[in-house]
């Protein structure tokens, strides 16, 4: 392909693209002449799929067809003309070069060319079909909106400039990938972000240096702070309401093309336990189940390894008619409690992983029927005692209780280590794994922010808000844990 100026003949500039032409079939071209004495040739190419054809037949070619024009006039002010009186599409750009109108059409923009002229422009009328807006998946409201991101990232922001009407509110664009040229947008409230914050992620952003980049999460892994945690530092949001209330606290958003999602930063790790339900029920009710969800994550990670701790090393600190009711079953197991707590938590995670995987429906029925026998199974074969399997069914139970899917990850693999852990140093063991995990909350950071704020450091005013759902009228400033500019919500 010619890397210099195009040329000014039509049969040249489609000589050029006959190679992308030929070998791709979505690749297609459709030549025409204007209408008048001279009969001006003319071309457009672009992507079947991905222009809109409508469009494309009512704003481009029609118009053109039917316009009277010599062309007597120089071929800038032609361009010009075309541009402004005759097109009626939204955005149009000049392109010079052969490598720069290759690359416009497998953006997706419908390349225009005339006879005789060498510019030739690039039209945005992409279209196509996409995902209508559903429910969403994974962030379920019972009284909030019932509506979620798409694959259309024009879409999406247009949901969030929806909920804010604010003038401050910033979008800017940026293409990630360098072949797949993924469409982005940073979004922020001018005057309430930390200007220093969105500069450090425009930076992260502008050092990605990659093929393809297919959805947000993987721009996540990209710009995190540490790859290798087990915890998020990121919030994903797929809600249009999520996202508004994140950027009303001063947090920025970060908004792909093809991705059903949208990444927020900075994240607090007592974030990731707030529902959007908080703030749409009364405050009394978000502010007893929030501390509930914070038992679940202990429950969660802690129950099976701390049942381990106290039977196999501890029993001292556990009720005689207890450790006797237990053991009588547990006399009957042939393997040590790791083998049988390790077997059952290998069936659960076996479930749970079948159940995601099939389609919901059938998802749901093998989920339930294969719980019930092989829970059952496992005590009649004496493979495992019942109280083990109500230990593992309640810490399995609780982690759903966390809204977010991220953490609920986490949970899983963090169950599995604090049960190596107390299987190998007992009560010492979860102690330990406990200290662990709480040092590296403390040493995790989302975009130069702590995690483990307003914890660490301690933002008495922010950890109320945290742990309970104060009324409406009471959150009359924002969160200081996040950097922000504007500190007032309500005057």
């Amino acid at each position: 392909m010619d890397t210099g100026e195009l040329p000014a003949k039509l049969s040249h500039k489609m000589e050029l693209l006959s190679p992308y032409l030929q070998q791709n079939r979505d690749v297609v071209s459709r030549e025409f002449r204007l209408k008048g004495k001279k009969r001006l040739p003319a071309a457009v190419v672009f992507i079947q799929g991905i222009t809109d054809n409508n469009s494309l037949h009512r704003d481009i070619l029609l118009p053109l067809m039917n316009l009277e024009s010599a062309r007597n006039t120089s071929p800038k002010d032609f361009l010009e003309e075309v541009t402004a009186s005759v097109l009626t599409v939204r955005e149009i750009k000049t392109v010079t070069t052969a490598p720069a109108m290759v690359q416009s059409i497998f953006d997706g923009l419908t390349v225009l060319m005339f006879d005789g002229i060498a510019e030739v422009l690039a039209i945005d009328i992409r279209g196509g079909e996409y995902r209508q807006i559903q429910e969403p998946l994974l962030d379920h409201a019972v009284r909030g909106p019932r509506e979620s991101f798409t694959e259309n990232i024009v879409t999406n922001i247009s949901m969030v400039r929806r909920k804010v009407r604010d003038p401050n509110l910033v979008v800017e664009s940026l293409v990630l990938g360098q072949r797949s040229r993924t469409e982005a947008a940073i979004l922020y409230i001018k005057d309430i972000a930390d200007p220093g914050i969105v500069a450090e992620i425009k930076r992260r952003l502008a050092q990605i240096d990659i093929d393809g980049i297919l959805s947000a999460v993987q721009i996540n892994q990209l710009i995190e702070d540490k790859t290798y945690s087990l915890f998020p530092v990121t919030r994903t949001a797929e809600r249009a309401d999520m996202v508004a209330d994140s950027l009303l606290e001063g947090r920025i958003a970060i908004a792909t093309g093809e991705s059903p999602f949208m990444l927020i930063y900075p994240t607090l790790f007592i974030e990731l336990f707030h529902s959007t339900d908080d703030y749409y029920e009364r405050s009394i009710v978000g502010s007893f189940i929030q501390p509930l969800r914070f038992a679940a994550f202990f429950v969660a990670v802690s129950l099976p390894a701390l049942y381990i701790a106290l039977f196999a090393y501890q029993p001292e600190f556990i009720s005689y008619n207890l450790l006797i009711s237990v053991e009588r079953f547990r006399s009957e197991v042939p393997f040590p409690v790791i083998f049988e707590a390790l077997i059952i938590e290998l069936l659960v995670q076996l479930i749970i992983e079948a159940g995601l995987r099939l389609p919901t429906p059938l998802g749901q029925t093998v989920g339930v029927v294969t719980g019930i026998v092989l829970g059952q199974a496992a005590i009649t074969a004496k493979l495992a005692s019942p109280s083990l399997i109500i230990i593992i069914a309640i810490a399995a139970l609780s982690i759903y209780v966390i809204p977010n899917y991220s953490i609920t990850q986490s949970v899983r693999i963090l169950r599995v280590l604090m049960i190596i852990a107390s299987t190998t140093f007992g009560l010492f063991g979860f102690v330990l794994g406990w200290l662990l995990i709480l040092s590296q909350l403390a040493d995790l950071e989302s975009i130069g922010v702590p995690t483990l704020a307003p914890l660490a450091p301690t933002r008495y005013k922010d950890l109320k808000a945290s742990l309970t759902v104060p009324p409406l009228y009471k959150r009359k400033t924002r969160p200081v844990s996040v950097p922000i500019q504007d500190k007032e919500r309500q005057r």
